[in-house]
């Protein structure tokens, strides 16, 4: 099959991703997902990337932070006052709250010390080197209705 890389793809796939040789997240084996090329959020855009063109078959790729959730920025983690956030902090919660520029900005609570609060508005594999291991069930076209409503229609997506 020619591949346009202009065009969206429907793709179904098991994958494992690995950081620092530990397994951080998968599939369900035998429960491939199915992402739409161009609509595919939860992906990394550099696995995305790496999908397009591909053929069905078992595939390994490595993406560096600047491809996968971009670099760790420490800036974006700090301390607080428990007292001054609006409910009692539990780790793995999260606050919104505006950033110097105004824009709001997601924490996530990393830990808790007594009144001390420890904040990261990173991503969480911000900074993090990924390897994937996966395997591509199938490749089609998109039909255009699914470009148009950014999501895939029948199995393994969505059911109109």
């Amino acid at each position: 099959m020619k591949v346009n890389l202009r065009q969206h793809l429907v793709i179904r796939l098991e994958y494992i991703l690995r950081i620092d040789g530990h397994i951080v997240a998968r599939t369900l084996e035998g429960r491939p997902q199915t992402v739409l090329s161009g609509f595919a959020p939860d992906l990394p855009k550099g696995l995305e990337a790496a999908l397009v063109g591909k053929k069905p078959g078992e595939y390994r790729l490595t993406l560096p932070p600047e491809r996968a959730y971009g670099p760790y920025d420490p800036e974006k983690h700090l301390r607080v006052k428990a007292s001054e956030l609006p409910e009692p902090p539990r780790v793995g919660g999260g606050f919104a709250a505006n950033g110097s520029d105004g824009q709001p900005v997601l924490y996530r609570v990393v830990a808790v010390e007594g009144q001390e609060v420890e904040l990261d508005a990173n991503l969480e594999w911000a900074g993090k080197t990924l390897e994937y291991t996966f395997t591509i069930h199938s490749v089609r076209p998109a039909d255009p209705q699914e470009v148009a409503h950014r999501h895939v229609h029948g199995e393994g997506g969505v059911q109109h």
